[in-house]
Order: structure tokens, then C-alpha cells, then sequence
């Protein structure tokens, strides 16, 4: 689930513009919010407007009885429509290979172990967007055990939006959702039809689809699942919201249960009921019970730097060899975490990966820090410029931001969420992030430039001369072929001298 970054408007006629003040789009996400737990950040404003000028134009309200409408409870149908309209369910098939890869190679082969005989092993996929993600599941279910299954397999999908649902359920795909789908796959689970595949009967017979709001209260078919899904959904969260839904899910898990993040929402500061887990190059998290803490709503500060010999061993990790042969074991209590000097390599070989245009190789290089590591913030730097790239801007935004909520004294998060309000017309917003982001690093060259630029495009000739001028004097120790991230010195300085007119 994503907030939608797209144009919404299907219809053939263009609905009159709607413009929100400051105040006026506060109270509309925050309305959606605790309907949704989707908190829209300020560059999604124009998407919440888009939504809003199509369903005001529709119902013949204007804006002002809208929102009267959409906050009483009889408007509740209304306002799920206005978040699925600002929500976009864009995903593909086997989004994080090494998870699916932990899932064939070791996971399915201990629920197995663990269960009785027949009875079904249950997966939740939760906030499944139109299906990619459950049909990778019963893919890879299929390929663990055969077309014949030496046990039952339920997938139990579910999603806010039954207009994602419509399509998840139709089972048709084409174009960049199949991206990961290699032909093997491809020739096996899915039939040719006109421009795109259909899922094959053996895939479907294993997916069931369900409405369901994850803020609204759980039907029993929750509790007792062995595993839930549920990737890049929390991440549009606001902290509270993101706890209570973790606690919940911790509620309807057994002890062992399995639980399956996207790489950005880490457990670290928000719920101590589960403990890491890496298998097969992937992290999971595996319920215990109780926790091995009492569950406390602790601070978000940044987190201390440590020396390197403190990080060796970490309660909290359990490295699991991919031998599915290998019998079954609960977790134990500690084992050797990976060194800081490991993640270390690993960032900056991702930071290669990136400049080569390697990105999917970088993705799952990065999904291989530990959720817990002093590097996984700037890891999620790392992330969020691949989706901006991608032009994702949400997911950067969100991504970036959930650096922040570890690390808050990370200018180079700062710096992208400032590029990326610029590019989007947040003017004032670009403005505040990127002044942190100069505050954090004053000798940031690029800070400056874009800073500069910033005040530019808000009529702020005479503070964007000044750091068009701290940005020369901050390129001055560098030479021209260098590159800072990714752009190249000598470009700086000559398009800073033509804003300066020298």
C-alpha cells in the first residue's frame, strides 16, 4: 500500500481545482489517518486536492460540506472512497527476493515440522494491494512443496481497498509486476491472456481475498495464522499507529509465529515482543512470549554511536542456516550479529551497486543490515534516493523520514526530503528541511546549492545569493571531476557562478 503519487482522474471531464490551506489539509489527513493509518505527508497535498476536487465535483458539495460529510459518522462509506483515491496499490511479484528466499529454503519446511499432521499452514498477507504479493506466497508455497502440497496452505490477503482487491482477485498482470518473474515461473503458474498472464487455478486455489481496514478490529480468521506479510505499509504510519498495529499483529501469532517487515520498518523503538532472525540472507522477525522486555513507549532520540566491539554479539539476532533438513529449533537467546565493520562494507558496496545502476543488486544488499545496526539509517538514506530515482517519491519521502524517526540528526535525509518538496512546488517545506539538513552539516556543498535554489524558487533573491556563495566557497576543496553524490563538482561551481552572474 502506498499513498498514490499518480494523477487519479479517469473521467473524461476535468473537475474545478481544489486548493487546501495549511490548516484545511492538517485536519483532511489527519481524518484519514485514523481511518486509514495512511498519514500524508506534505507532498501528497495535491494528491489529497486531486481526490478531493473529483469527489466534491461528483457529489455537488462544496468543499467545506465535504469535509462536514466525510466527519460525521454517515459519511464513513465516503470517506473510505476518498482514501482509496489517494491511495495507490502499485507493487510487483516477489518484492523481497531474500524474504521469499528464507520462506522456500528454511521457514515453510519448520511450520511444517511444527504443526500437526493436517493441519493447515495459514499466511496472512496484510495489505495486499491488488494480489502480487499473496500470489508470490502461493508461488512460492508450490514450489516448496509440490503441485500435490504435503500439507494445506491457506493465504488469507486482505487490503482497505476493495478496488484493489477487484483486480487482486481478477489475478491479471502485465508489464513491471512480472519484472521478477523469471520465465521458469512464468511458463508454470500463469496463462497467456491477450497482452498479459492470468494466475494459474493451482495459484489462485491457494489465495483468499478480503476487505479489511488493519485500524478496524481483527476477525477471527486472524488469530492463530503461523506468518504474516505486511510490506511497506507501516511505513505511512504515524508511530503510535504503527505500535498498535505490531502489538495487535504480536496478539495473533503463536509463540514462534513469524512476522515479515519491509526493510524500513524495523522494530527497533517501537515493539520488544519479537525478536530478529536471519535466514537465508533475509531478516524476519519471530514472536516470543513473553517479551524480553515489558512492551514501553520509549524514546526516539538518536541512537548512541557504539564502539565497534560492543556491536559483536546482539541479544537480539539469530542467524538460522538455509539446510531445510535441519530439525527445527526455537530461537536462542544470542548469537554473533554481524560487526559494524560488515555493515559497513555492505553500505558502501550498495553505494557502488547504486552508481553502476545496479539497483535491484544494491536493494537486497541493503536488506541484509541488521534492523538494529547504528548503519541502518543511512542504509535507508540509500533506499529512499533508489525510489526517488524510481520516482517514488512517497516511499523516498517515507523512507527518509523513517531514517529521521532512528536517527535524527541525519542531514542527508534532510537533504532529500528538501530536494524532493522542491521538485514537487512544497516550497516552504523544502525551505525547513534543507535549513536542517545546513544546520546538521554547515560544510555540506550540496546542502547550500540546493538551499540556495530553494529560496530562489520562493522569491528569497537575497538569501539564495548568500548560499549560492557558501556553496562556492564550500566547493572550493574539492576538484572539479569529484563527484558529491553523484553530481559532479565542476557542474556546481559553474552553475552557481551563472546564478551569481560571474
Amino acid at each position: 500500500m502506498r499513498t498514490n503519487g499518480m494523477n487519479m482522474a479517469h473521467d473524461l471531464f476535468v473537475p474545478p481545482p481544489v486548493r487546501l490551506s495549511p490548516e484545511a489539509f492538517d485536519r483532511l489527513r489527519t481524518l484519514l489517518a485514523d481511518y486509514s493509518g495512511v498519514y500524508l505527508d506534505t507532498a501528497q497535498q495535491r494528491v489529497l486536492e486531486a481526490g478531493l476536487a473529483q469527489r466534491v465535483a461528483a457529489l455537488g458539495e462544496t468543499l467545506e460540506s465535504y469535509e462536514r460529510h466525510i466527519s460525521a459518522p454517515a459519511g464513513r462509506n465516503e470517506l473510505h472512497r476518498l482514501a482509496e483515491m489517494v491511495v495507490n496499490h502499485e507493487t510487483f511479484f516477489f518484492r523481497n527476493a531474500p524474504q521469499m528466499r528464507a520462506l522456500r529454503e528454511t521457514l515453510l519446511f519448520e511450520l511444517h515440522r511444527r504443526k500437526p499432521p493436517g493441519e493447515p499452514i495459514r499466511i496472512w498477507s496484510a495489505g495486499c494491494a491488488t494480489g502480487e504479493e499473496a500470489y508470490s506466497l502461493a508461488i512460492t508455497v508450490l514450489e516448496t512443496f509440490g503441485l500435490a502440497l504435503i500439507r494445506p496452505v491457506e493465504i488469507w490477503a486482505t487490503d482497505l481497498s476493495e478496488l484493489a482487491l477487484e483486480k487482486a482477485r481478477t489475478g491479471f498482470y502485465r508489464g513491471r509486476s512480472l519484472n521478477n518473474v523469471t520465465p521458469m515461473l512464468l511458463n508454470r503458474y500463469f496463462v497467456r491472456h491477450g497482452d498479459g498472464f492470468l494466475v494459474s487455478d493451482a495459484v489462485r486455489a491457494l489465495v483468499r481475498f478480503e476487505q479489511l481496514n488493519l485500524l478496524e478490529t481483527f476477525p477471527p480468521t486472524a488469530y492463530g495464522v503461523d506468518a504474516i506479510f505486511c510490506q511497506n505499509v507501516t511505513i505511512y504510519f504515524r508511530p503510535e499507529t504503527r505500535r498498535s498495529l505490531i502489538e495487535r499483529f504480536h496478539r495473533c501469532l503463536p509463540v514462534h509465529g513469524l512476522l515479515f517487515l519491509g526493510f524500513s520498518e524495523t522494530l527497533w523503538n517501537v515493539f520488544d515482543g519479537f525478536r530478529s532472525r536471519e535466514v537465508s540472507g533475509a531478516y524476519v522477525y519471530q514472536k516470543v512470549n513473553p517479551p524480553d522486555r515489558p512492551t514501553q513507549h520509549r524514546s526516539t532520540s538518536p541512537r548512541p554511536s557504539l564502539p565497534t566491539e560492543t556491536r559483536r554479539r546482539s541479544p537480539s539476532v539469530v542467524k538460522v542456516a538455509s539446510t531445510p533438513s535441519r530439525k527445527a529449533r526455537p530461537p536462542v537467546a544470542a548469537t554473533t550479529a554481524p560487526t559494524m565493520e560488515e555493515d559497513v562494507g555492505r553500505v558502501e558496496q550498495a553505494q557502488a551497486l547504486i552508481d553502476a545502476g545496479r539497483i535491484d543488486e544494491a536493494m537486497d544488499l541493503l536488506r541484509s543490515i541488521h534492523p538494529n545496526s547504528s548503519l541502518a539509517p543511512r542504509a535507508l538514506v540509500l533506499v529512499a534516493r533508489v525510489h526517488a530515482d524510481r520516482g517514488e517519491l512517497d516511499l523516498a519521502i517515507a523512507e527518509a523520514r523513517r531514517a529521521l524517526e532512528i536517527d535524527a540528526l541525519r542531514s542527508d535525509a534532510y537533504l532529500l526530503i528538501g530536494t524532493i518538496y522542491a521538485r514537487q512546488g512544497q516550497g516552504n517545506e523544502a525551505i525547513q528541511a534543507l535549513e536542517r539538513a545546513r544546520y546538521l552539516d554547515p560544510d555540506a556543498a550540496l546542502v547550500s546549492y540546493h538551499l540556495a535554489l530553494a529560496y530562489r524558487q520562493a522569491g528569497r533573491q537575497e538569501q539564495a545569493m548568500r548560499e549560492f556563495r557558501s556553496a562556492l566557497s564550500k566547493l572550493a576543496r574539492h576538484r572539479s571531476e569529484d563527484l558529491i553524490e553523484g553530481v559532479e563538482v565542476g557542474w556546481l561551481r559553474t552553475t552557481c557562478e551563472q546564478h551569481l552572474g560571474m
